[in-house]
């Protein structure tokens, strides 16, 4: 008897001939699957789809689902935090397996918060006197995530992102005007966002004053 590739011509991979084949059973099965991750953001999807590839140890699945994954702002450290948490079923050797995926991989920059509608306007994101001098934070101004420092007593913000893999610079150690990144060491001044680990590129910087105690971002 003639294959199926060679009797119909095609080249179908075992889902598109299921769904072919038994079409009411595969659209339930499909639709099911759907459903089933209807309140989960996409990043969330693509990192839940990252853990089940450990477990089944699919590097062509990894390569696939872990780009998608840092598309839809998932950071290195927590696509790694998902191959992590498939260890109690996946075991050592396949964790250690889709490490060694993830290091090989030219990963695309996490993607941006959508920026927000209308022109910049001034926010208030922290107490000056909570944040003492030689200090930095994390903190929020309309719906974007920002850097914030306390130079001797002077203000400044970035964004929080920093260029080599998305880790946040406000959870990083502030020397003087340079803030070093706690992932890998990179280093930016706060005054302008100039990045000196790799000279020519910076994160933006925004304006930042203090009125009655409360600290201001034009964002």
């Amino acid at each position: 008897m003639a294959s199926d590739e060679g009797r119909d011509g095609d080249k179908l991979s075992g889902l598109q001939w299921l769904s072919r084949e038994r079409p009411e059973a595969m659209g339930h099965l499909l639709a099911f699957f759907r459903e089933s991750g209807r309140h989960l953001d996409p990043k969330t999807r693509f990192l839940i789809s990252i853990v089940t590839k450990v477990v089944r140890l699919s590097p062509r699945g990894l390569r696939q689902y872990i780009p998608r994954a840092v598309r839809e702002g998932a950071t290195r450290d927590e696509v790694l935090d998902a191959i992590l948490c498939a260890y109690p079923a996946a075991g050592l050797t396949n964790v250690i397996e889709a490490v060694q995926v993830l290091r090989s991989l030219d990963l695309p920059a996490p993607a941006e918060a959508a920026e927000p509608e209308g022109d910049p306007e001034w926010t208030t994101v922290a107490r000056a006197g909570d944040l003492p001098p030689g200090g930095a934070a994390v903190v929020e101004a309309r719906g974007r995530s920002l850097a914030l420092f306390n130079v001797d007593g002077t203000f400044h913000a970035t964004s929080n992102t920093c260029l080599h893999e998305g880790s946040e610079l406000g959870c990083g150690s502030l020397d003087g005007n340079v803030v070093t990144c706690y992932r890998h060491g990179w280093t930016f001044d706060v005054t302008t966002g100039a990045c000196l680990t790799r000279p020519g590129r910076s994160v933006p910087s925004y304006p930042v004053r203090v009125e009655d105690g409360e600290v201001r971002v034009l964002a």
